[in-house]
């Protein structure tokens, strides 16, 4: 199947959208709720017909493509270095997990476990994001490459905060395995940035003419 920029800027925006809020959470900032359910949503879609389809849509990553659009521009990458940091670790960290099949069946068998608890909770509950963070602590953080989160230490020490970022980094990485399965990769960043940056622009055009 031929892929085009704007599906590889969408899988990417939804790595973007993570680090956007993983940041938020970690600060002690309130979070865009649209944002966060859309991210978290996306580790459910199994069978998506577009790309598009994994967010609900291009509405559901328009944190990401506008953070994207600005985080890639030369004059305004300093402003956005932590989110930056964050997307490009997520990609990294995705890439190292690709080559571990066993860790990659163990959150297989726990994420089977989170779809059947969706039948009874919302995707925002407690419980799912519990699970969520559990799934992401015994598999992708096990990994030697780990993702460092920095912020607010009083807002870091609590749980539910500490849960809430697991579980969007497990979507992070999820975003990173759908933008190298549409032929995204590391390189594209640096030598094809402003491609990268133009799709993002097209895109978050698109959404404001609606």
């Amino acid at each position: 199947m031929n892929y085009t920029a704007e599906d590889r800027a969408l899988a990417l925006a939804g790595v973007f959208q993570v680090g956007a809020l993983v940041a938020d959470v970690a600060h002690g900032r309130s979070v865009d709720e649209q944002a966060y359910r859309s991210s978290l949503e996306s580790l459910f879609v199994e069978t998506p017909e577009a790309v598009a389809d994994v967010f609900g849509g291009p509405r559901g990553v328009r944190l990401g493509l506008l953070l994207m659009r600005d985080a890639l521009a030369s004059d305004r990458q300093r402003s956005h270095a932590e989110v930056l940091r964050y997307a490009l670790n997520i990609v990294h960290v995705e890439r190292r997990f690709a080559g571990q099949p066993a860790l990659q069946a163990k959150l297989e068998t726990r994420m089977k476990r989170v779809k059947e608890q969706l039948q009874h909770f919302d995707i925002g509950h407690t419980t799912i994001i519990g699970a969520l963070a559990s799934a992401y602590q015994d598999t992708l953080s096990t990994l030697p490459q780990r993702i460092q989160v920095v912020g607010n230490a009083q807002a870091l020490q609590e749980e539910r905060n500490a849960e809430r970022i697991r579980a969007l980094l497990l979507a992070g990485v999820r975003s990173a395995l759908l933008w190298y399965q549409v032929g995204g990769r590391r390189w594209r960043l640096v030598f094809s940035r402003r491609t990268v940056q133009a799709a993002a622009s097209r895109l978050t055009d698109q959404l404001s003419a609606h």
